[in-house]
């Protein structure tokens, strides 16, 4: 079951990223007791509250530092961190590289497909066109 109260506070988490965000002041928001909070955001995410913030922080980090040109301690500051070890030592917990090293890597999460489209996405394979349609082979 789908509770509304937790997905306003999954939308509050994703809007400030970048503030400092107590599980208490996230239950205050929604009405509810911290342990109540707690008990109702994991069932319905998975993870606790304080660990999906991380978790989503660090993700849009990497987002960030992939697709920008914004420097790692800005991605770090837009993201909610203060302190560059710590940043450093969750970022490459997560996702098993350093955020400098991502950077210099080239590597990029592919985006996640639209809505609606098809299941398998599109290939970019040359399509060789047939000798009878090739309007410089057709006609004189």
């Amino acid at each position: 079951m789908v509770d509304p109260r937790i997905t306003a506070t999954v939308g509050l988490m994703q809007q400030r990223l970048g503030q400092p965000l107590a599980v208490a002041d996230l239950a205050a928001a929604v009405n509810l007791s911290p342990s109540r909070f707690r008990q109702l955001f994991t069932a319905q995410v998975g993870a606790a509250p304080a660990v999906y913030l991380q978790r989503l922080r660090l993700r849009r980090a990497r987002l960030l530092i992939e697709r920008t040109f914004l420097s790692v301690k800005e991605v770090m500051a837009l993201v909610g961190y203060n302190d560059p070890s710590h940043f450093s030592r969750d970022f490459r917990r997560l996702h098993g590289v350093s955020p400098s090293v991502l950077r210099t890597s080239g590597f990029m999460t592919p985006r996640p497909r639209e809505p609606g489209s098809s299941v398998n996405p599109p290939t970019h394979k040359r399509i060789r066109q047939h000798a009878a349609l090739d309007p410089a082979t057709c006609c004189p």
